[in-house]
């Protein structure tokens, strides 16, 4: 259970009309332990979803989904879209697979704790299945393949569900999130079955009727009394109205107990608004959130467009708000070797793509309109620039596209593709998914990451790990012991947290700097062309008071599978997937260290440790370079072609 200093610092987040709805809350809880007793209500659906026709489905769409329903049926399902899990069909909703230990769901969702769990749990492993990922592509199996035997199974898995986990009682009942994607998932697995019977009354069909009832109702009051609020918001709040948006667009009677379709529409433009800055970027500093803040946001969109309850002026501003978020992921994501920044997990919202380790760059290929690449999207929704037009470009300054409201700056020359962090720290008060990057300058060569940021890990299972890939001392920002950029209180709360960077252009030259109190560290990055050799000269230093340098140090992390070898005294030869880069250091650094994940070990040193994904680690050769001001003040790094 998190500490009484963990709640002093949570509770100075707050604001006033936080605390307010906070009671509230707890009033809800209070009535809802014991849950009504809801009428039967009439579930006609209406016309949305829309869904094209079967026939012309692609040969490899229809393989794909059938491949993946056959997995799914063997009960093999892949948690956070790398890892595959063995588990029983239907699964047993409290039981973490990953370290095979069954959770005691023996209390009211309210006295309960998802935070800490038992015996060693997490809560994601435990909430994954229950996403009903799995029954989302049994049904797209089922209508797909015209084959029953997937829609039954999906059914019979929701109908456990219902049975193992009753209104407001277990784990499965603590996050008004999850019920928000439950309702997506059971609105379109509803909408597929469906359409597999043309609407005719069949064993299928009276199976859904009845589960219709268990689901919904439920579903829709507990995601509407309990949203998040406040400094707890973020994508949680956009997920929870966007299910809500679906389930009450197929089914209007739903609103008896929830919000009306209109009251949604304005709630879903306010956080589309919010949850991305006007330049695109995401709001809370999480590269893999965008894609999936920016899926709840267009899946409800669509959902109010067809119901009739957006206004035109509502859904404009929400098209061109949701254009510079795609415009902006497409600038600053390398579909070839993606890396993300800050603190997400790989969550996505449905399964709208062929191969789940790749949902996010085939989201991005739909964006740039490659329909071989993105087969399911182009399907079904048909071309993006069709659905919702063309964006304004990012404005360039010295050969950089500038995102100014985010904080990243994307420069694209001679082969290079360089993203450097000048954002705040994280969301909010809270700073819940900062990480400590300002500053941090990563590099692809030839689409092929060259420099990357750490990555995420995990948020509840290993706290060592979390706090390193979060920490000043894992990105290649300019670092000193003697100064804190900010103080980690516990699970996404953050304190004492520094100002955004500042930067600037002298020339062709970006120059970068966060202050704290009377110290200051600084970075200059530059791209230049000599002797046939192009690449960037980065320089860094530290004042540690006023007109006084102080000691201070940069990791360069590589990516994992890599190789580094030194070529001379301060130069290195990095190779990664045939392509090569050489790495000069100037002559000031005191300390030069090649880590090389073979040469000192990998059971505990976090040295070289990285995260390609959530849930996922690795290793990877770095160099960590350590400076002590004196005579000699080149404290520089180049990279070049090699």
């Amino acid at each position: 259970m998190p500490n009484l200093k963990w709640y002093w610092h949570r509770l100075r987040a707050m604001g006033p009309s936080e605390l307010a709805l906070r009671l509230r809350k707890k009033l809800f809880e209070f009535s809802d332990a014991k849950p009504p007793q809801w009428p039967e209500l009439d579930l006609e659906h209406s016309v949305y979803p829309e869904l094209p026709s079967v026939f012309k489905a692609p040969d490899s769409l229809l393989e794909a989904v059938k491949n993946d329903a056959d997995r799914i049926s063997s009960g093999k399902i892949r948690y956070f879209g790398h890892l595959d899990i063995k588990v029983d069909s239907p699964p047993l909703w409290n039981r973490d697979y990953q370290v095979g230990i069954d959770v005691p769901a023996d209390r009211v969702s309210f006295k309960l704790d998802h935070r800490e769990l038992p015996f060693g749990a997490a809560i994601k492993p435990l909430w994954e299945p229950s996403r009903w990922y799995g029954p989302v592509r049994l049904a797209q199996a089922c209508w797909l393949d015209s084959n029953k035997k997937y829609g039954e199974l999906a059914i019979e898995w929701l109908e456990d569900w219902v049975e193992k986990n009753p209104p407001y009682f277990g784990w499965h009942w603590t996050s008004a999130l999850e019920s928000g994607m439950r309702l997506i998932a059971f609105t379109w697995i509803d909408a597929f079955i469906t359409a597999f019977e043309s609407g005719a009354v069949g064993i299928l069909g009276d199976r859904l009727n009845k589960i219709r009832q268990k689901i919904l109702v439920p579903h829709v009051w507990f995601t509407w009394r309990h949203r998040s609020f406040g400094s707890s918001a973020n994508n949680h709040l956009l997920g929870e109205l966007s299910g809500l948006a679906i389930a009450i667009s197929r089914w209007s009677n739903l609103s008896e107990f929830g919000p009306s379709l209109e009251r949604l529409s304005k709630m879903i433009e306010r956080e589309t608004l919010i949850q991305f800055n006007p330049d695109g970027g995401n709001f809370e500093q999480g590269l893999n959130y965008h894609f999936y803040s920016w899926e709840f946001c267009w899946e409800a969109r669509q959902a109010l467009d067809v119901s009739g309850a957006l206004r035109e002026d509502q859904r404009d501003r929400i098209d061109n708000r949701l254009l510079q978020a795609a415009s902006y992921f497409k600038n600053v994501q390398v579909s070839s070797d993606p890396w993300d920044y800050g603190d997400s997990d790989s969550a996505y919202v449905l399964p709208w793509f062929l191969k789940e380790e790749s949902a996010a760059i085939e989201w991005y290929q739909w964006l740039v309109g490659q329909s071989e690449e993105s087969i399911f999207y182009h399907f079904i929704r048909g071309d993006f620039t069709e659905c919702i037009g063309l964006p304004h470009p990012a404005p360039v300054q010295s050969g950089w596209k500038v995102f100014s409201d985010t904080g990243f700056l994307v420069k694209e020359s001679n082969g290079w593709k360089a993203r450097v962090d000048v954002s705040s720290l994280g969301s909010g008060s809270m700073a819940a998914h900062g990480h400590l990057d300002a500053q941090h300058f990563s590099l692809w060569l030839n689409g092929v990451a060259m420099v990357i940021d750490p990555g995420t890990g995990d948020y509840h299972g290993n706290p060592a790990l979390r706090n390193w890939l979060s920490s000043r001392n894992a990105h290649n920002g300019p670092s000193s012991e003697s100064v804190s950029l900010a103080k980690r209180k516990g699970l996404f709360l953050w304190c004492n947290i520094h100002p955004q960077p500042l930067w600037t252009f002298n020339g062709d030259i970006l120059e970068t700097e966060v202050r704290i109190g009377g110290s200051a560290f600084s970075r200059t990055i530059e791209s230049f062309f000599v002797d046939s050799k192009d690449g960037w000269l980065v320089r860094d230093s530290f004042e540690e008071k006023l007109g006084q340098l102080g000691s201070f140090s940069v990791r360069w992390q590589f990516p994992p599978h890599c190789k580094v070898e030194t070529i001379g005294g301060l130069s290195f030869r990095v190779e990664s997937n045939s392509t090569v880069m050489i790495v000069e250091l100037g002559e000031g650094w005191s300390v030069v260290e090649l880590c090389n994940p073979d040469d000192i070990g990998k059971s505990d040193n976090m040295d070289c440790i990285v995260s390609p994904c959530f849930m996922k680690t690795d290793y990877a050769p770095c160099l960590k370079l350590s400076a002590n001001p004196g005579g000699n003040s080149d404290f520089t790094t180049i990279f070049r072609v090699g």
